[in-house]
């Protein structure tokens, strides 16, 4: 009775609630940034992919943006000859760089991204040639990612820490860095294998080394039904191939579960938060 009683009241002033524009376009404003997050990790769990491969040590490492940016963007010929990096590994390095500097491009060269450059676009001074010519080799590229090593001013971090924040970016910078991981767990292997075999070393001996931790199985899961199943075939010879195969079977059935949960999970939100925001509206 008392709400009722409030809301039929007659106002007895004119002057406007305090804050109420702001707090409703505050409101607002978030509800739109929810949503678009939420666009985003669509994206990401639109499809399932299980992988399963034997590795000789598992690490504890977890993923920290700017330690992965900051590992990442000095990555160059004189930067791996300094490190001591193996010559046969370096051009996927320079490979793993060059991605990060075309993602970077298409953020800026996305009309509807915040990070919007026309410049990027423009041909008659060779800033595209990243997005256009897929033979480019890094050291030709100008490079436009913000330098989180050596700033020449404090823009220069803030303008790092603003792409570390944008979704897109973060997804492919996560894959890199995966990347990257798997080449220094390479480079070490190398380095090791030369150390106990001194002077030459066969050029199988060192593929072998130096080749990435092999897939066994894959499957990916797509939205809309499809189920894609991919084995090599050293898997129909290898002495645990059931033992593998039975451990692949059950992490596909486990990721299936935490997958289609994690969808009605969001689903449920866009649907909550559309219906909030249709309530706003009709509210009066």
């Amino acid at each position: 009775m008392i709400k009722t009683q409030n809301r039929k009241r007659k106002k007895t002033t004119d002057l406007p609630i305090p804050h109420s524009r702001p707090v409703n376009s505050g409101l607002n404003r978030n509800l739109n940034e929810f949503l678009q997050s939420l666009g985003e990790v669509l994206i990401d769990i639109t499809a399932l992919e299980v992988n399963t491969m034997v590795v000789e040590q598992i690490t504890g490492e977890k993923f920290i943006a700017w330690e992965a940016y900051r590992d990442i963007y000095p990555i160059s010929q004189d930067y791996l000859e300094q490190q001591g990096i193996h010559e046969s590994l370096r051009d996927r390095y320079l490979e793993l760089r060059k991605s990060l500097e075309l993602e970077y491009a298409l953020l800026l060269s996305d009309p509807s991204s915040e990070f919007y450059d026309p410049s990027v676009l423009d041909s008659t001074i060779g800033e595209n040639q990243i997005l256009t010519d897929p033979t480019l080799e890094l050291h030709h590229i100008q490079t436009r990612l913000p330098d989180p090593i050596t700033p020449t001013n404090p823009e220069e971090i803030f303008k790092a820490q603003r792409v570390l924040r944008s979704c897109r970016f973060l997804r492919s910078l996560r894959k890199v860095s995966e990347l990257k991981t798997a080449l220094d767990s390479r480079n070490k292997a190398l380095h090791s294998k030369q150390a106990e075999q001194p002077g030459y070393v066969k050029p199988e001996v060192l593929q072998k080394a130096v080749t990435t931790d092999m897939i066994y199985a894959q499957t990916v899961i797509q939205l809309d039904g499809d189920v894609i199943n991919r084995y090599p075939q050293e898997i129909f010879h290898h002495p645990h191939r059931d033992v593998i195969l039975q451990i692949h079977k059950e992490g596909v059935t486990a990721g299936e579960k935490q997958w289609r949960g994690l969808l009605e999970f969001v689903i449920g939100l866009v649907q909550a938060s559309l219906q909030w925001g249709s309530g706003k509206d009709r509210s009066p």
